[in-house]
């Protein structure tokens, strides 16, 4: 069983548990986090249409991003206003910034996260924190004895 060991998977951790998480909530540490999270599980060097984009989008919202309460066109607008996500004039083409367009802080994170199975680690966290609050529901409705 995968734990969160460094102070980022920490941190990152005690997000992806919450549920319906607004991205304009989070101080902007935390909302570079989530971006970045969203960033890894987009595929690299890959040029998306609009609606390609859209799907990717949607998929990530479904899995390593369900925990944000934001649709896929808002999080499209905040992945380009914040530069994880390049988008032509037109916003006809999208691509994943490369580690080299980021900036330091953004490429700080990108490393960090670059060898997480996000899709994987995300879902583990979460059945993880769910496991710990039903045993704690467990032994709250045992008088606090082990069932």
């Amino acid at each position: 069983m995968e734990v969160a060991a460094t102070p980022l998977e920490q941190r990152l951790a005690r997000l992806v548990v919450k549920n319906e998480v607004g991205l304009g909530g989070l101080a902007s540490a935390d909302q570079a986090l989530a971006f970045a999270l969203v960033w890894r599980v987009l595929p690299a060097g890959t040029t998306h249409s609009e609606p390609g984009i859209n799907a990717q989008l949607k998929a990530a919202l479904s899995g390593a991003a369900a925990w944000l309460d934001v649709d896929h066109v808002e999080l499209r607008r905040w992945l380009v206003d914040s530069g994880w996500l390049w988008r032509d004039g037109w916003g006809r083409e999208y691509r994943r910034v490369e580690p080299e367009g980021l900036t330091a802080e953004q490429g700080e994170l990108a490393a960090a996260l670059q060898a997480l199975d996000a899709e994987a680690w995300v879902a583990g966290q979460r059945r993880r924190h769910q496991a710990a609050r039903e045993q704690r529901r467990r032994l709250h409705a045992h008088g606090g004895q082990a069932a």
